[in-house]
């Protein structure tokens, strides 16, 4: 099973970076998308899509196609303003007019230095997906509170429950 992780941060040290870096360890299965900050501002004069063929900007050709070889595809979306961040949301505008994510298998994960753990931005990255023919997991879903105390500098998962959490989440995706 192939499992395409995108971390909606460009954050040198993002905490879901690390979230997205420890599915991975935990399963060689898990990729991790890592050019989120390469693929150019949404311009629909510039998302030249069919289904015959994709003249898109190249950056957005190649995402399309790891988003539709991933048989599962995971996002950990930090919360900015109570929203998901600008590049993320840029991401996902270079999704719509594509049939790469129509019905994919999608988890969503958040993870804020909150108690509330970016309730609002998983909130409103559910919701933007279902628009765009998402197939949301939602008992594999995640929201992550005060994850400063969760993942150490080194970008390790050092919270036992955490880690556990991780390991449930590519449970339920593997079922």
């Amino acid at each position: 099973m192939k499992i395409l992780a995108l971390s909606g941060s460009i954050r040198a040290n993002s905490y879901n970076t690390a979230l997205v870096k420890t599915l991975q360890k935990l399963n060689s299965d898990v990729e991790v998308y890592e050019e989120l900050a390469e693929l150019p501002i949404f311009n629909p004069d510039l998302d030249i899509y069919t289904l015959e063929e994709d003249n898109s900007p190249k950056k957005v050709v190649e995402f399309r196609a790891k988003i539709r070889e991933a048989d599962v595809f995971v996002i950990s979306t930090p919360e900015y303003a109570h929203q998901i961040s600008g590049v993320l949301k840029n991401a996902l505008d270079w999704l719509v007019s594509s049939d790469c994510i129509v019905a994919k298998p999608t988890v969503v994960i958040s993870a804020s230095t909150s108690a509330m753990g970016g309730d609002k931005a998983h909130a409103q990255l559910v919701a933007l997906l279902k628009v765009i023919s998402q197939n949301i997991l939602e008992d594999a879903s995640l929201i992550v509170t005060c994850v400063n105390k969760k993942i150490d500098s080194n970008g390790t998962v050092v919270d036992k429950d955490l880690r556990k959490e991780l390991e449930t989440l590519l449970e339920k995706i593997k079922r």
